[in-house]
């Protein structure tokens, strides 16, 4: 999915939120904005450290001069399809 770019971009709600957070809370003396820019940075953080990583599940090395090449990703499944699953 393409990522919204120019005026659009800055006009939505988490990008202005998290600027006025920055402005007033670090870079101001707000201690309320300080505790939201601090809670936006800390759930992006924990995001790209815990989120979904592709995992490798099989490397297989060809003999000879074949060239084909297949990649496929599993996703692991959400909390919903467990459940769905489980029932």
């Amino acid at each position: 999915m393409a990522r919204a770019s120019g005026l659009t971009a800055w006009l939505r709600p988490t990008v202005v939120i998290r600027r006025r957070a920055i402005y007033k809370g670090i870079l101001g003396n707000s201690r309320f904005w300080r505790t939201v820019a601090i809670v936006m940075v800390g759930t992006q953080t924990f995001r790209r450290l815990f989120g979904r990583n592709p995992e490798v599940v099989e490397v297989v090395r060809l003999k000879g001069g074949g060239h084909l090449m297949q990649i496929a990703t599993y996703d692991k499944p959400s909390r919903r399809e467990r459940r769905r699953g489980a029932a």
